[in-house]
């Protein structure tokens, strides 16, 4: 996260590979993109209520806070269908913790927290576990601390894209 040399490489190389596009309808794609996640935070809340289906409602939180995500790539121009490469533009693009306090406090609008970051990869794994597993029964606790989170980085990613606007 903090290799900045790396960081550039492996984003050239997405680029090289088509992994990550250049995008000219950032609008477009923005707005769909969290739409798309206040959607399937809606399926969530829903799912939840069932108190059956908690691996889908923590598959369904993690596509919440990976749309959201699309949607700060699009902010910077870029698509990708690719959770490592949107994982990469993440931090590429939102994360930086070189700068000084006075530049922290003047873009924070518009930078994305290690915390929020974080919450994208443990919402990945626990998506990859709700998805490929032969697990059923998760926790109602587990789903709805993820939806939590999921609401929390989405109302983030909401944020920066109305600073930017």
């Amino acid at each position: 996260m903090n290799d900045k040399r790396k960081l550039e490489n492996d984003f050239n190389n997405y680029l090289k590979l088509n992994k990550i596009k250049i995008e000219s309808e950032k609008e477009e794609l923005i707005k769909g993109h969290l739409d798309k996640a206040n959607h399937n935070l809606k399926f969530v809340k829903s799912t939840l209520e069932l108190e059956e289906f908690n691996d889908w409602a923590i598959v369904s939180a993690y596509y919440s806070i990976y749309h959201a995500s699309l949607a700060l790539c699009a902010l910077k121009g870029f698509s990708t269908k690719d959770h490592s490469a949107t994982l990469l533009i993440l931090i590429k693009e939102f994360y930086n913790k070189e700068l000084t306090k006075e530049e922290i406090e003047l873009i924070n609008n518009s930078t994305i927290e290690k915390e929020h970051i974080l919450y994208y990869v443990e919402s990945r794994k626990q998506r990859s576990r709700a998805s490929y597993s032969t697990k059923v029964s998760f926790t109602k606790e587990e789903a709805e601390s993820l939806r939590l989170k999921a609401i929390g980085f989405v109302n983030k990613v909401k944020e920066i894209v109305e600073s930017f606007s």
